[in-house]
């Protein structure tokens, strides 16, 4: 199969994430991918690294070397990831042999448009990262239950290997400083802990983003719980980090339509403590693989972690069945298998149409 992956943001997010994770596993399988993305920025970059061969992204103006690509290199699939690069797949498979998949894995609400209506008639199917994504695709758009399948990311769990837990515990959150990511609530949780249970630590792995690592070194300061945290900054090693850890924590107050990091703690073997946000909900079950708790509630946050703390065999029961879930559920192997399956799904209806 020839598969053009389009994605238009500039920056390595869950969203690119996925779709260059994606190009990659498929190429593996046999398969020729191209990656089409913003020529020098990030995901254009990755994508080399990754041994994906590049397109410099269309534009309206440059639509028709788009469709001469296409026609070209007899491409069979076009699978956007947003909705700019999913109007250029429309108008530049129009008349083409070529089928259009739309991959949704950003946390926007879904809303209907005045063109929604011309594009998703010319859409062959529909991949939801998460299944809250796929339930809005249908209700806002009115897509059929089987035009839209939902398909989780997945994770190389070989990269990730299951150790004891380390004791005293140390809690571990991986997230750019960002206030959606929801380092306040943590470090409030933290200090609601501490008398409870003196000696646990926490390690903040993340580059700055929206947040300034000053700002929150000075609320744990403020907090009294700086002598427990340990902020690390951008590391290149996240699972020799998770490793190190006891429990993750995802404290998010929204986003998370596509949790890598979450895949990656449970492939770690790490019982996870996360908020009921996005797709958070759908691959944690509580008290199977980790603790669910609302967002912005600190106490709440405290006492999951309370419950893990307390508990070390019923933690290391939840670590085990969190590594086993990554291993059935979320493997790269899962998830081009079953991208595969919805691509040849479409082309054959597509087929049937011409």
């Amino acid at each position: 199969m020839k598969i053009l992956q389009m994605v238009d943001v500039p920056w390595d997010s869950g969203l690119s994430n996925y779709a260059l994770v994606l190009g990659q596993e498929l190429q593996k399988k046999g398969h020729q991918v191209w990656v089409s993305t913003i020529a020098g920025q990030k995901p254009w970059a990755k994508a080399q690294r990754l041994g994906l061969p590049t397109v410099p992204l269309a534009t309206w103006k440059s639509l028709p070397r788009l469709r001469q690509f296409l026609k070209e290199k007899q491409i069979d699939i076009v699978n956007a990831h947003t909705g700019a690069t999913h109007s250029l797949a429309v108008m530049a498979a129009l008349g083409q042999r070529t089928a259009v998949i739309r991959t949704r894995s950003d946390a926007r609400a879904v809303r209907r448009s005045l063109g929604s209506t011309f594009l998703y008639k010319r859409t062959a199917r529909v991949i939801a990262a998460a299944d809250y994504i796929r339930q809005d695709f249908m209700q806002a758009l009115d897509l059929t239950h089987d035009h839209v399948v939902t398909i989780y990311q997945g994770v190389d769990t070989t990269l990730y290997h299951p150790s004891p837990l380390p004791e005293p515990p140390i809690l571990g959150m991986v997230a750019r400083l960002d206030p959606v990511k929801g380092h306040r609530y943590l470090l409030e949780a933290l200090a609601l802990l501490r008398p409870r249970d003196a000696v646990v630590r926490l390690k903040i792995i993340g580059q700055q983003e929206n947040t300034k690592q000053a700002e929150l070194e000075a609320l744990a300061g403020r907090l009294g719980v700086a002598d427990a945290v340990e902020f690390l900054g951008f590391q290149a090693d996240i699972p020799a980090l998770m490793r190190a850890c006891t429990i993750g924590i995802i404290a998010s107050t929204g986003s998370e339509a596509v949790s890598r990091v979450a895949l990656e703690w449970m492939a770690s073997g790490r019982p996870l403590v996360a908020t009921r946000v996005g797709c958070l909900p759908e691959i944690v079950a509580d008290r199977g693989e980790g603790i669910l708790v609302d967002p912005k509630n600190t106490t709440a946050l405290a006492e999951g972690l309370a419950k893990l703390l307390n508990d070390p065999a019923a933690t290391a029961l939840i670590a085990q069945r969190a590594r086993l879930r990554a291993e059935s559920q979320f493997s790269l192997a899962a998830f081009a298998d079953r991208t595969l399956t919805v691509y040849d799904q479409a082309l054959t209806e597509f087929s049937r149409r011409l």
